[in-house]
């Protein structure tokens, strides 16, 4: 397809000097120039392929004689090809066949008449346009009435076959979803072959945009006036949205890069780039939080005198799937691939052969993560028009699978190519010349349920500073990531790029690993990991915490909630009850302490802590939390004052009918009285038992009188100073509820209800 080869040419070739003619000195020479120079002028300049300049001169034309075929002919074709605006040659097409001719002159000024020529572009406007009749009407006229030696017969057939599987594609649309991503990342400029990385934050892509600077203003390519190609990257933030893209440090305003692929750990970049006519692959390094200077590539065989135009590797960098045109293959560009041998050294370059290369053009391949899959595009008979991505799988005898399109609406009728995809495969970007784009090629990204990877390691990691601050390119944080168990022939070793604290790794199956984190120099944590040797998909995760932890504990009065100065607070051993430090608070109510500095995130952290203070209730409580990304452990406590009289908030305890011994559920109550008198030596507490309604008073009065006993007891074992705890029995004379039975009063409460009667409460009675 002519237009694609504008396109890639457009890619590939250097900035030239134009030095013939100018734009200024074009735009000069239009003022008196007659009608046959002017004619002449477009001509030459079509032919050369100066379509930004040819165009002026015919705008200048139709100025002369707007209804003229010949004129709208020129007009149509230079916006279709050289634009690649399908809506807008339309409208100049339709006039300029209204009048044909097979032998149209292009250089006479008396040429009324448009080349038959136009009947094939305006069928190609309507296939763009997914007008099937339309464009198969316009292919068959042309080759019914164009010279039989038109080189364009060949290209209006193929466009007929492409439009039956357009047709069919169509009519069976695949569960994909298309969308543009945007003017974040695209412009009414072209923006094109975008490389996603595996995890799918980060996309690399060309843009002929303008410098901010205006500084690769005077280096715009001669043929189509547009600005040189830099290769930009954008990031996804947390919402995943695209940010505003970022020109890479190698990129030369006098010259043109173009992105082609990024190794998994996008530690390096590969780029075309043509500084010798023939077209060649360079690499950037990324190291010191920059990609470094390109360098040509050196793998044997890979870059010769002719045009090598894309490349891909495998995460495992044993594999490298490339296009060139060199002599020897099926037809015009194929894709041929070299692997790395046990000495270290890459094998001769093989074609992949008739399965995958056909006599028309195969471009951009991209291998998948499982080494199995390869996307890549091409313009043969199974394509819907132009350029179509397909996909095949390689089995376990190396055998490559027949190439299947991807359908609509993943492919189109224009160009789709340079296709990459996210680790599972299930979201992938391309560029696309299509409708309701924003400039001549857009990027889109494509989401589906049905190219997933399968059997998928993963690592995900991140770092984090404790303190909550946001990691910065001055941060040294490095990442070291080796696999234990691989064969010994095999890079066991890779250290993956940071980006924003966060970074991704794919791991090889069925193997053990060890994760490095170094800080400014210093290993600071080590981690072991295995991959699973099932079928299924795997995301592992690591993180680093940076920072030291700090300890905050805050004491407060329980009523007015204001922070109180002088709380003494003591940090026990919760295995023997042994002081390890103490502190009292200041003026703020609060102690801050460093004794967790030293602790990793996921450490243990397992204290008692005692808070007391005079005219309060001294109280312990147990702290056991596991650290976590959280810089700083607070703890904070209210304080109860123990005024006389005040009732202990705790439960009272119960006993069964007609006993007075202590049951199991009374015992707990009554340790939790034994903990605060024992925190408390000055706490002097009365108890007070009571019986429902049940028997006599008097017996009743006994009874409660046992059940005072049997608690008092119980406390006064196990305290210091026994006499700090004295009780009375009060029989059934305080009941909690309606609940009576004396006399010839009968009860009908449930035993539940009697139950609440027969208690012990406690209450201080001295707090000296």
């Amino acid at each position: 397809m002519k237009s694609f080869k504008l396109f890639v040419l457009i890619l590939i070739l250097p900035i030239l000097s134009f030095g013939q003619v100018t734009e200024l000195e074009v735009r000069e020479m239009i003022q008196n120039a007659g009608e046959q120079q002017l004619v002449v002028e477009s001509s030459r300049m079509m032919q050369e392929r100066f379509f930004f300049l040819s165009e002026i001169i015919v705008d200048k034309l139709l100025t002369i004689k707007p209804e003229s075929a010949n004129y709208n002919y020129r007009k149509g074709f230079l916006i279709l090809d050289g634009r690649q605006d399908f809506i807008g040659a339309m409208p100049y097409l339709e006039k300029a066949i209204v009048n044909t001719d097979k032998n149209y002159d292009l250089y006479s000024a008396k040429e009324e008449s448009a080349a038959i020529d136009a009947l094939y572009h305006l069928g190609r406007c309507h296939h763009l346009n997914e007008n099937y009749d339309k464009a198969k009407e316009y292919y068959n006229l042309f080759i019914e009435e164009s010279s039989k030696k038109s080189e364009l017969i060949k290209e209006a057939q193929l466009r007929i076959t492409q439009l039956d599987v357009l047709k069919y594609n169509m009519a069976h649309p695949k569960t994909a979803i298309v969308k543009n991503i945007g003017t974040a990342v695209n412009t009414d400029k072209p923006e094109y072959s975008p490389v996603v990385s595996l995890d799918g934050t980060s996309l690399y892509f060309t843009s002929r945009r303008e410098w901010a600077d205006k500084s690769s203003n005077n280096f715009r390519d001669p043929l189509l006036n547009d600005f040189p190609e830099d290769i930009f990257v954008s990031y996804q933030d947390f919402k995943g949205e695209w940010t505003a893209p970022t020109k890479l440090d190698f990129c030369d305003n006098e010259l043109n890069e173009a992105t082609i692929a990024v190794s998994s750990d996008e530690r390096q970049i590969y780029v075309y780039q043509d500084l010798t006519g023939g077209g060649d692959i360079y690499y950037s390094d990324f190291d010191d939080n920059k990609f470094e200077e390109l360098q040509k590539l050196r793998h044997k065989d890979v870059n010769t005198s002719f045009w090598e135009t894309h490349c891909t590797l495998t995460p495992d960098g044993q594999n490298m799937y490339f296009v060139s045109d060199r002599p020897g293959g099926f037809g015009g560009r194929d894709i041929y691939r070299i692997v790395k041998l046990p000495n270290g050294e890459w094998s001769e370059a093989q074609n992949m052969g008739p399965e995958i290369n056909t006599e028309f053009d195969e471009e951009s391949p991209y291998i998948a993560i499982n080494n199995k899959t390869l996307y890549f595009s091409s313009k043969g008979p199974k394509s819907m028009g132009g350029f179509d991505i397909f996909v095949a799988y390689r089995d376990d005898l190396n055998n490559w699978s027949s190439p299947i399109n991807l359908g609509y609406p993943i492919n189109s009728p224009g160009d789709d190519v340079f296709y990459t995809t996210t680790v599972d495969g299930l979201r992938g970007y391309l560029s696309s010349f299509r409708k309701g784009g924003f400039g001549e090629k857009d990027i889109y990204e494509i989401q589906n349920d049905y190219l997933g990877n399968r059997a998928i390691s993963t690592l995900k990691g991140a770092i984090v500073n404790i303190d909550g601050s946001p990691c910065s390119a001055e941060d040294d944080f490095k990442v070291k990531i080796e696999c234990l168990t691989c064969d010994a022939n095999t890079d066991n070793v890779s250290l993956p790029r940071i980006k924003n604290c966060k970074y991704f790794s794919v791991l090889r199956r069925c193997e053990d690993y060890r994760i490095t984190y170094y800080a400014d120099g210093e290993e600071v944590q080590t981690e072991l990991i295995s991959t699973l040797c099932s079928s299924e998909n795997e995301e592992l995760k690591s993180k680093y915490i940076h920072g030291k932890y700090s300890l905050i504990v805050t004491t407060a009065e329980e009523n007015t909630l204001e922070y109180m100065a002088g709380v003494e607070i003591d940090f026990l051993d919760p295995k023997d009850g042994s002081n390890l430090l103490s502190y009292t608070t200041g003026e703020n109510g609060k102690i801050e302490s460093d004794y967790i500095a030293e602790k990793n995130a996921g450490d243990n952290f397992k204290v008692d802590v005692k808070i007391s203070k005079k005219g309060y209730l001294t109280q312990t409580y147990n702290v056991d939390v596991t650290l976590n990304s959280s810089g700083t452990l607070q703890l904070d406590y209210l304080l109860q004052k123990s005024d006389i009289g005040a009732l202990i908030k705790i439960n009272p305890i119960f006993f069964d009918l007609d006993k007075s011994n202590i049951r199991a559920d009374a015992a707990i109550e009554l340790d939790k009285i034994v903990k605060i008198m024992n925190e408390n030596p000055e706490i002097v507490i009365e108890l007070g038992s009571h019986t429902d309604c049940r028997a006599s008073k008097s017996y009743n009065k006994s009874l409660s009188g046992r059940r005072a006993v049997s608690s008092a007891k119980y406390i006064s074992k196990r305290i210091s100073n026994p006499k700090r705890i004295f009780g009375k029995g009060f029989g059934e004379s305080q009941l909690v509820n309606d609940c009576g039975c004396e006399g010839n009063v009968k009860s009908d409460c449930s035993e539940e209800e009697h139950q609440a009667n027969r208690r012990t409460e406690f209450k201080i009675v001295k707090n000296s």
